[in-house]
């Protein structure tokens, strides 16, 4: 789902007159590789837990960012990894729930495939004269896997929310991977799975493509990309 915005900036970033836009931004998790928001799922399932519940208290809220949250924290990079476990003992008490003390070591056994015709695109775009970004939400401990997964050259921006100090849906990543990438907001197209992440670029003035299935956002990409 695709929705155009017009917000303008007068602060001097650039923008060119000959196409609608000069930018493509590209979250990590879900886009350039396969989703790995099903971990909580499936441990939901394997141990006959609510859902909701636990999303709650090992994510936090799935709509806003938090200041107090464990897992906000961590990818604002304030709080370790080898924290967390013991930053959500206190919310799973308050909620009933009981945690086995693995959880979020069961989540950050990572899983995934890269989806290569993503990989591409983005280098395909370089070529045609647009400037790329990654825009992702992480922690600081995942940043060294990422750099020897990901070739870094392939972005002119990356922006990455525990190195920053701020994550995806805070309007302030948004405001600093425009100025990173020297374009105004309403030249920037966004592809990211997590429908809140969608909305804070939308409501930053970005174009904003929500991904289901990374072939059909390419396509829808490049539709938006010839519109006028």
């Amino acid at each position: 789902m695709v929705e155009h915005t017009g917000a303008a900036g007068g602060n001097g970033l650039t923008e060119s007159d000959s196409r609608a836009f000069d930018a493509v931004v590209f979250d990590f998790g879900g886009v350039i590789i396969s989703p790995i928001t099903g971990k909580v799922e499936a441990l939901a399932a394997s141990r006959d837990l609510e859902l909701s519940t636990l999303l709650h208290v090992l994510l936090g809220p799935m709509d806003v960012s938090t200041p107090d949250h464990p897992w906000h924290q961590a990818e604002r990079g304030e709080l370790a990894v080898a924290d967390l476990q013991a930053g959500v003992a206190p919310l799973a008490a308050e909620h009933g729930l009981e945690l086995q003390g693995d959880e979020m070591a069961y989540l950050f056994d990572l899983e995934y495939t890269f989806n290569q015709p993503v990989l591409d695109r983005v280098a395909s775009l370089r070529t045609e004269g647009y400037r790329t970004a990654l825009l992702t939400n992480s922690v600081r401990e995942f940043r060294p896997t990422l750099e020897s997964q990901v070739d870094m050259g392939l972005f002119d921006a990356v922006v990455d929310s525990s190195v920053e100090g701020c994550r995806k849906p805070e309007p302030a990543i948004y405001g600093r991977t425009s100025e990173r990438l020297g374009v105004v907001p309403d030249r920037i197209v966004f592809l990211d799975d997590f429908g809140p992440n969608v909305k804070g670029a939308r409501d930053a003035g970005w174009t904003a493509i929500h991904v289901i299935d990374p072939i059909a956002a390419l396509a829808e990409l490049d539709t938006v990309l010839l519109a006028r």
